[in-house]
């Protein structure tokens, strides 16, 4: 009964923001209206509710389905018709939509194909300003992406919060990306892969990398953290970096970090909204499998179980502004001087 209820709520919602949805083109607008809606809703309570910051950094956004975009960028839509959109927290956001003939112009006046992508990227010209790409869910239903642990819906309300927080770092991580993306070329594409994209082939780099992730998982099976296999776990990182990375990978320690860093908060961020009695309202044990997705991306899994340690060292209100702050903060340093 609930869940009729909550049906007909939403359903009444959207439509006296919208009128009587009859056609497929109002049909549209309310999908998009509710998806960034509930997506907007999950950053303020991760960000109000538990990091305690209350401010949002400026962002353009690019919405988009099969057909249509939706956007605040008057680079992205030049001419297009305005519609009912959300505002996030301190922004008060124009929105507008157009066709997108399957291609997008993001505000950096790149040209892109439709396709399924999700990410945020700095504006040049702006340190102070980002924006952000993402389908609309019947994009993402209709790519066959699924979660058997988390359900669709609550899995693009993750990637949108892990993605998101991206966003909010244009200050810190954001101005580092650039430079160390000048500073070094391996071969391979610089991203936050780059360690993946060089060792995955290499059997007994695997190994090390299996093991020491394994020991950090194993430290906060418990409600107590085991504070030995965090330590052991930071003794096979340190050996796993000293062995590998010489050479013309010596600056991989420092990238390593970095990433583990950037793509830990943007995890963790997904798993608390998903663990939240406001948010997914998911068990914490099926969330971090969730979270995890088979450990597919190595910073992603392991930089998530670091924040998992570090959350039960020290409460995130006191270390996550820094997070989303003006400087670049290491997980590992973090980590290393609470558990000394």
């Amino acid at each position: 009964m609930r869940k009729v209820t909550s049906l007909f709520i939403s359903l009444s919602i959207s439509l006296a923001i919208f009128g009587q949805t009859g056609s497929e083109e109002l049909q549209r607008d309310v999908a998009f209206y509710n998806a960034v809606n509930k997506w907007f809703s999950a950053w303020k309570l991760v960000s109000k509710d538990i990091y305690k910051i209350n401010q949002v950094r400026p962002v353009e956004f690019v919405f988009f389905d099969k057909k249509y975009v939706y956007s605040t960028s008057s680079i992205t839509i030049r001419n297009g018709i305005s519609v009912k959109g959300c505002n996030l927290i301190n922004l008060n956001l124009k929105w507008k939509k157009a066709l997108h003939n399957d291609t997008l112009t993001f505000p950096d006046k790149s040209v892109v194909p439709i396709n399924l992508m999700s990410f945020a990227a700095q504006i040049p010209g702006d340190s102070n300003k980002s924006f952000f790409v993402m389908p609309l869910p019947g994009f993402w239903a209709e790519s066959g992406v699924t979660s058997k642990e988390l359900g669709l819906e609550n899995l693009i309300t993750g990637i949108f919060l892990h993605e998101f927080s991206h966003s909010q770092q244009m200050r810190n991580f954001g101005k580092k990306i650039t430079v160390f993306e000048q500073q070094n070329n391996w071969g391979v594409e610089f991203n936050d892969d780059v360690v993946q994209n060089i060792f995955s082939k290499d059997t007994v780099y695997c190994e090390y990398n299996k093991k020491e992730i394994g020991l950090f998982y194993n430290s906060i099976k418990s409600n107590v953290l085991n504070k030995g296999l965090v330590t052991a776990g930071l003794g096979m990182l340190k050996k796993r970096q000293n062995e590998y990375f010489t050479g013309r990978y010596k600056n991989l320690e420092q990238i390593d970090n970095f990433f583990l860093t950037m793509e830990g908060i943007g995890q963790y961020s997904m798993y608390l909204w998903l663990i939240h009695s406001k948010g997914g309202n998911i068990k914490r044990e099926i969330a971090i499998e969730g979270v995890r997705r088979g450990g597919r991306w190595w910073s992603q899994d392991e930089g998530f179980v670091l924040f998992l340690i570090l959350e039960k060292l020290k409460t995130s209100k006191s270390w996550a502004k820094d997070m989303f702050g003006n400087k670049t903060e290491d997980v590992i340093v973090l980590i290393e001087d609470l558990v000394k």
